[in-house]
């Protein structure tokens, strides 16, 4: 609970610099795209903490990371003040809360799609702009497969489930079978 706590606040304190400058958005997808390489990189991450190697050193090898991809000085330094305050082991975390604080200033919702099939562009677009209508904000689209439902959908929005899944019709079906109702 204490990780989550840290990295809310450092990502609040990131994104209301960005608000100042205008450039949020650009400064959250910095943040993803330094986060993806640290989730790819578990020893950079581990450098990168650990106090037995010089601060400058760890400092330095973010830095290289981050001119590798194209961060810009403001990203850099919040990084720099990361590394020395050993909050880059969170930094995936502080992305996470980020993007939540980000997703609520555009007015935009992420919704996760689980299906058991591949969806058509056709589809989304139509599950797209129904929840748009019910939601009133942009959505934004995340699926994943999951052949274990067998056939439906599971909507996953915010802390929200919205179960369609055949899985999940069988089990209910066995509940009442168990208890006797049917």
């Amino acid at each position: 609970m204490k990780k989550d706590a840290a990295a809310k606040k450092y990502a609040k304190a990131l994104i209301e610099i960005g608000q100042d400058e205008n450039r949020y958005r650009e400064i959250g997808k910095e943040l993803r795209n330094i986060s993806a390489v640290f989730a790819d990189n578990p020893e950079l991450k581990r450098f990168a903490i650990n106090p037995m190697y010089k601060l400058e050193d760890r400092q330095g090898l973010v830095e290289k990371v981050a001119d590798t991809i194209e961060i810009s000085p403001l990203v850099k330094k919040f990084l720099s003040v990361l590394v020395e305050t050993r909050g880059i082991g969170i930094v995936e975390d502080i992305s996470s809360s980020y993007s939540k604080m980000e997703d609520e200033l555009s007015d935009r919702v992420k919704v996760t799609i689980e299906s058991a099939i591949d969806l058509d562009e056709g589809r989304l677009k139509e599950i797209q702009k129904r929840l748009h209508e019910i939601t009133r904000k942009e959505v934004a689209i995340v699926i994943e497969k999951n052949q274990a439902l067998i056939g439906g959908l599971v909507f996953k929005i915010g802390n929200t489930i919205f179960d369609g899944s055949i899985k999940n019709q069988l089990q209910r079906v066995k509940e009442k079978i168990i208890q006797g109702v049917i």
